[in-house]
């Protein structure tokens, strides 16, 4: 925004006062999260530690809540302004001149000459120059300190973010450098606590000479590494150990470690924030550990097994950033008073827990992405009769009333430098001036899409969807079929010819955005799930094809004919990602034919990632089973096309358990 200083530090300005704004909501939000850990400090760790990475994700949607949601210009200065000292000397106050040539706008008493003397007159130009003077020493000052604030942020926002590529990229290393466990009582344990605590996502098990702790990490394919002297461990110590990574993997403390450490990038000044972070490692260690005992561990047995960790700890575990190690010198003298404590709540956390918190979260967050710091100029009328009398004579008594009015604060200095500028702005109020500008038309359209809508009767609207038919944009159309699915009535023909309207579409994105109207709006027939996958089979984009193939409800797949169009719709992907999604969501289906099977397996084969293959295959291993001859040839014939031996002796592997 532009400044009376110019608009060399733009963006300096822009930046900090905005980064200002962002530290003082996440200030609030995390303020507020401690109160709650403070009240409920009795309850579980699994409750407080649900409480820290909601507060944290709220912070990280402020900057866009701030974008989306109305502005709130709430005013914290009050600055009081006679009609006839110029806006400049409201917002920055300078020492009392002499008076110069001002006229009759000058607070100072006049001699009344009428040509000013050639003292005044030099007094005058002095004044000026003494005033460029000052602005120019205030310019240069400004661009120094706003320009080196800004720089020191993004440069130790940047190091954070590098130190956080760099972990993972360690931890990616230990991946590559560490060797899949082989021995079958760790596969079948893993394999059977896996399905006893309800975690479907393929978990790999490694082993490493070089670390001396079990560690974990990875969101979408966890991985639990163990030490080399892991194969010594009896029965008991391994279920502890196992539950306890599993644990990290149940609850996605990896995706919460990852938004603490990104909110600590962006905020790395704000003393709360890490606070914030190290207050969420320590209840997620908690937590789990809360969790191995309510599986049914000894606690005596379970702290010795975490000392012993403790004890043999030589080389530097896992980075914190990236993995999640099972035992750290630092936090382990709380950790055994916790499970020693008979008395401690263990309780996990309830799904309707999880939603209380966070709309909770969201209704805090909200309100403070609007608020927007604001200053109120008040325009007061002069209290000399003399000259309320020139003002009202020019303005015909507009100035002789007080004037208020509710300005950001960033744009107090962007005011003309006279009252009748003023005068003239707050006459013409535009929406930038309240700060929401941007927001209106986003505002009209919210307000818009909020509204009820009006009742059409069924024949009117079945004649509107043809006529959309005949539209050659697709972004007009687009728009007129989503005002048709707003007032979407139950029926055969107006389901055929909204259809038939969307299959004129050229535009992968509108398309999937008429589709997935419709599926919101109507419970569909077998056969016209059939016919909105044969439209979804002709977009090219992956991402808008894998929108509409995650919305098809499972009971649709006992039909045939909705199968093979599913498989038409899948077969094109070439995003191995979301063909696997789409082939994993099909055979978790019980009821699926020999030909479906058959042609599941043949879609995987184009499937260039080994991993993503191999995690379809194991999961088609375990849901439907080689039981048939043809579907047994055609499973081992996609398992000879992967190209990564790990992955292809962990079919093997499977295959023979």
């Amino acid at each position: 925004m532009p400044t009376r200083f110019g608009n060399a530090t733009d963006w300096t300005d822009s930046l900090l006062i905005g980064l200002l704004a962002f530290a003082i909501r996440a200030t609030v939000l995390l303020l507020a999260a401690w109160l709650a850990t403070r009240v409920l400090r009795r309850a579980s760790a699994a409750t407080r530690h649900l409480i820290w990475p909601s507060a944290v994700a709220g912070v990280l949607t402020l900057p866009v809540l701030a974008a989306v949601v109305p502005a709130w210009n709430v005013p914290v200065i009050s600055i009081a302004a006679n009609v006839d000292r110029p806006l400049e000397s409201i917002a920055a106050p300078a020492t009392p001149k002499r008076a110069t040539n001002a006229g009759p706008t000058s607070s100072w008493p006049q001699p009344n000459p009428v040509t000013p003397s050639p003292t005044v007159k030099r007094e005058g130009v002095a004044s000026v120059q003494s005033a460029v003077s000052d602005a120019a020493q205030a310019f240069a000052g400004r661009l120094t300190m706003n320009g080196v604030l800004a720089v020191a942020w993004l440069s130790l926002a940047l190091l954070l973010l590098s130190r956080l590529a760099i972990a993972n990229a360690r931890v990616s290393s230990w991946q590559r450098s560490s060797l899949a466990m082989e021995d079958a009582r760790w596969l079948a344990l893993l394999r059977k606590l896996s399905r006893q605590y309800g975690i479907e996502r393929p978990v790999v098990l490694l082993e490493n000479a070089e670390t001396d702790v079990p560690v974990t990490w990875g969101i979408v394919y966890p991985v639990i590494l163990l030490p080399s002297t892991a194969a010594q461990w009896d029965e008991e110590q391994r279920i502890a150990v196992l539950t306890h990574e599993l644990a990290h993997v149940k609850r996605f403390d990896a995706l919460t470690q990852l938004v603490a450490q990104l909110a600590l990038a962006l905020l790395w000044f704000h003393p709360l924030v890490w606070m914030a972070v190290r207050r969420m490692r320590l209840e997620r260690e908690h937590a789990c550990d809360d969790f191995v005992l309510v599986a049914g561990a000894r606690a005596s047995r379970y702290a010795d097994d975490l000392l012993g960790f403790a004890r043999r700890l030589t080389r530097p575990t896992a980075p914190s950033s990236a993995a999640l190690a099972m035992a750290r010198r630092s936090e382990l003298e709380g950790r055994l008073l916790a499970i020693l404590d008979p008395a401690t709540e263990r309780s996990t956390v309830r799904r309707a827990r999880v939603g209380v918190l966070t709309l909770a979260v969201f209704a805090l967050a909200a309100p403070l992405a609007a608020f927007r710091p604001a200053t109120r100029v008040r325009v007061e009328p002069t209290q000399r009769a003399d000259e309320a009398k020139q003002s009202t004579a020019r303005d015909s008594g507009a100035r002789t009333a007080p004037l208020e009015q509710t300005k950001p604060i960033t744009e107090l200095s962007e005011s003309a430098h006279s009252l009748e500028s003023l005068m003239t702005r707050v006459g013409s109020l535009s929406p930038s001036a309240l700060g929401v500008g941007s927001a209106i038309p986003a505002l009209s359209r919210l307000r818009a899409d909020t509204e009820p809508p009006k009742y059409v009767d069924l024949e009117t609207l079945i004649e509107v969807t043809n006529a959309a038919k005949r539209m050659t944009s697709d972004s007009e159309k687009g728009q007129l079929l989503a005002l048709i699915a707003r007032r979407y009535q139950r029926s055969d023909a107006l389901r055929d010819a909204y259809l038939e309207a969307v299959f004129t579409m050229t535009s992968d994105m509108e398309r999937s955005n008429a589709l997935l109207a419709l599926l919101d709006r109507d419970s569909l027939p077998l056969s016209a799930v059939a016919q909105v996958l044969k439209s979804t089979a002709k977009m090219t984009s992956d991402m808008n094809k894998g929108m509409v193939l995650k919305r098809i409800s499972p009971a649709a797949f006992a039909d045939s004919a909705v199968q093979r169009a599913y498989l038409d719709a899948i077969v094109a992907m070439t995003s191995d990602m979301e063909r696997g999604a789409a082939l994993s969501t099909l055979v978790k289906q019980r009821a699926l034919t020999q030909p479906v099977q058959l042609a599941l397996l043949n879609a995987s084969i184009a499937m260039t990632s080994s991993v993503e293959k191999s995690n379809f295959l194991i999961l088609f291993l375990e849901r439907q089973g080689l039981a048939d001859e043809k579907v047994r040839r055609a499973f081992f014939k996609a398992a000879e096309t992967l190209t990564s031996d790990t992955e292809y002796r962990r079919i093997m592997t499977a295959v023979m358990k």
